[in-house]
Order: C-alpha cells, then structure tokens, then sequence
C-alpha cells in the first residue's frame, strides 16, 4: 500500500513556525566521523531539510556542500548561503555522473517503494570508492509493526514508510554496485510507550538485529548501467 507524501503538510508547519529538524542548528560529528570527511570531498545530503548538518560540516572540515529535498519550504529556512541547495527527487537527482565522493541521507530512504531505483541512481552521481552514510527504520522492531498498524487505520502522517532487514539492504547494495561495509542498530533516543521500550530492552540483547533504526555505510565498488 502507497500512501500519499505527508512531508509537504510537515514542512507547511514549519513554515508557520512549528517545530522541525535543524531548526536549532545540528551536530555532524557521527557524520564526520564515520564517513571521515575532510575538506577534499564533494558532498551531498539527500533530504537536507534546511542545511544544517552539511553548515555544521562545513564549518568543521571546509567540505564542499549541497543538498537535496524534495520540498522548497526547509530550503527557504536555510540561513548558510555558502550551501548549494536545491529542490530535487532522490530518483532523479539531476547531478552530473561521478560528482561526489560522501552521500548522507538520514531517514529518507524509507519514503519510496522504489529502492532499487534510487540506489541505482546513487551509484550514477558517486565517484567510485565513494562512501554513503544512510539511516533507514528496522523492521525487526515494534516500531515497525505500530506504524504498519496507523498505516492500515490511517494515522500515519508522514506518507509512505517501509522498514529494512540487513538482507534486504545487502541485497539492494549488491544489485547497485556498493558494498556494505559498516551496519548496526540504535535504540530509540526517546522512550514515549511500552514499545519503545521494548526496542530499547532487545536492542541491548543484540545491537545487530534489535531496535529502532539501521545505520550503515555503503561504498561504491563499481559503476552500474
């Protein structure tokens, strides 16, 4: 089942001076640190909401940034004029071959069924041995049964959301021309019910297979037609 994008109506929110991601700047240390950044590389942040994880990059390393997303709304809210933002859809990004060298897109890989295509368009905009850092939500999760339930009843309001297996994306990954190459699970940094909870309480039985949501890197090992 597909539902309709429900980030138009969040960003709208914003707009009217509701809460949102970035609003209060971000901390790219985890991004710096596990895709080693340094001022060299050419980067990109698919779903970039307002800039602020590649301004707080820039201002550490001196990389290169610019950004996607697929509403115009969080562009507008970018203060940093040194990024280089614009409007796009992460399956047809409109990025020259072979630009970048780091890709980090957090939670938004999830929003389309089409996973493949936009892997395939990935590899198509990274140089060869580049390096992604991508955040998706774990199916082996409470979590992800909750949010097929508010899907079915109609209570979801961020759109179309899918949930991954490690054998999901090492499939994906192999099928796109990346190799997986870091992978575990976090717990929820909030515990607002009993299924939260329970994540939090299996995540710490094995960090590989419980909990809230995947992060992994995925270098590009070849360039697929």
């Amino acid at each position: 089942m597909v539902l309709q994008n429900g980030w138009p109506k969040y960003w709208e929110r914003a707009e009217q001076g509701g809460n949102y991601y970035g609003k209060h700047g971000a901390n790219s240390d985890l991004e710096i640190n596990i895709l080693n950044i340094t001022k060299k590389d050419i980067l990109l942040d698919i779903g970039c909401a307002n800039g602020a994880i590649l301004t707080d990059i820039r201002k550490k390393t001196g990389a290169i940034g610019y950004g996607i997303d697929i509403s115009p709304i969080p562009l507008k809210l970018n203060k940093d004029k040194k990024l280089k933002l614009k409007v796009a859809d992460m399956e047809k990004t409109g990025y020259p071959g072979n630009t970048f060298t780091k890709v980090i897109s957090r939670g938004v890989f999830e929003h389309t069924p089409r996973t493949e295509k936009v892997f395939l368009e990935l590899n198509r905009i990274m140089k060869r041995g580049g390096l992604a850092f991508i955040t998706v939500p774990n199916k082996i999760s409470f979590f992800h049964l909750t949010k097929n339930f508010k899907m079915i009843i109609r209570t979801w309001d961020l759109g179309y959301e899918r949930s991954f297996s490690k054998k999901e994306i090492d499939v994906v990954l192999k099928k796109t021309g990346f190799k997986l190459e870091r992978y575990y699970i976090i717990p929820h940094s909030q515990v607002s019910n009993i299924f939260n909870w329970g994540d939090n309480q299996l995540n710490k039985i094995n960090k590989n297979y419980f909990g809230f949501f995947i992060y992994f890197t995925a270098r590009k090992i070849k360039d697929v037609a």
